[in-house]
């Protein structure tokens, strides 16, 4: 049964994002809302008195608009940049736009930093300053479809596999797609704008299989009314989630300082914890 694109953004807590809005976000988690000035704010701001942050609110539970499809940005990520505006004594506003522009909208200084949802991938910190924050890496969502638990990436030839346009798991996706090509068993690779979309692929039927990273598969497969599951374990943590600035913008080394300080002092973990993430997956530095 196909489910209507607005049902499923509901469902599964994933919304459209309208490109180039910018709000002033004064709400968030306890934690967040707490932490008072401690540090000068950083020089060359996009806006004076300000941290602007280029956002893509469909992320759950890193960033999400808390009504499904408005009101507030909350989310992990969301959060844990109110805490670095209020680290900084600076006000906080968003820059919304799509995945694909998140980057550009750094480079195009419409923002000052991407707060998180990033891998930091070779290729991103070659153009980006990148703080690491959090261990991540991707996980592998089936349909009900597919009636066995791939357990090798040779599993998964044959199948159609969705992934995110501009995303490093959409290339994980094609390099499996080829190397099963190459053993001969033909594999599709559909992409779509937004994640909302590559959850109905899989949810529809479209696609088999889903690559998305592990933080926000848990909630994808939860909120899908059992027509998704998780194949636990398939992919090792592999890599890292980064809160990214331009090459050599005056605002890194703050970034980091202001990273390390909210984690030793206990902030991003209880952020991480109001939005039913592991501690332990926090890795600051």
């Amino acid at each position: 049964m196909i489910i209507a694109t607005a049902t499923a953004a509901t469902l599964l807590g994933l919304s459209a994002c309208s490109s180039g809005s910018s709000s002033d976000s004064p709400g968030g988690s306890e934690a967040a809302a707490a932490v008072k000035a401690q540090a000068t704010a950083p020089e060359g701001l996009v806006k004076a008195g300000t941290l602007t942050v280029c956002i893509d609110p469909e992320y759950a539970p890193l960033e999400y608009y808390e009504n499904g499809t408005s009101g507030e940005i909350i989310g992990f990520d969301a959060d844990a940049a109110r805490a670095l505006a209020g680290y900084w004594g600076l006000e906080f506003a968003t820059q919304v736009t799509t995945f694909e522009g998140l980057q550009p909208g750094l480079t195009s200084k419409r923002c000052d930093i991407i707060p998180g949802g990033l891998y930091m991938s070779e290729e991103r910190t070659a153009v980006l300053d990148g703080v690491a924050y959090m261990q991540t890496g991707p996980a592998l969502i089936v349909g009900t479809a597919v009636q066995t638990d791939p357990a090798a990436e040779k599993d998964l030839c044959g199948l159609t596999l969705v992934g995110q346009n501009a995303s490093e798991n959409l290339t994980e996706a094609k390099r499996i797609a080829a190397d099963c090509e190459k053993a001969g068993t033909k594999t599709p690779v559909q992409q779509y704008p937004k994640t909302s979309d590559t959850v109905l692929a899989v949810m529809n039927g479209k696609a088999g299989a889903l690559i998305e990273t592990d933080v926000a598969a848990v909630d994808i497969v939860k909120k899908s009314s059992g027509k998704l599951r998780l194949i636990n374990g398939f992919f090792p943590p592999s890599t890292k989630f980064g809160m990214f600035a331009n090459k050599d913008a005056a605002i890194t080394a703050p970034l980091g300082e202001a990273l390390k300080a909210l984690h030793a002092d206990g902030t991003l973990g209880k952020i991480a914890e109001n939005y039913g993430l592991s501690t332990d997956s926090l890795n600051v530095y």
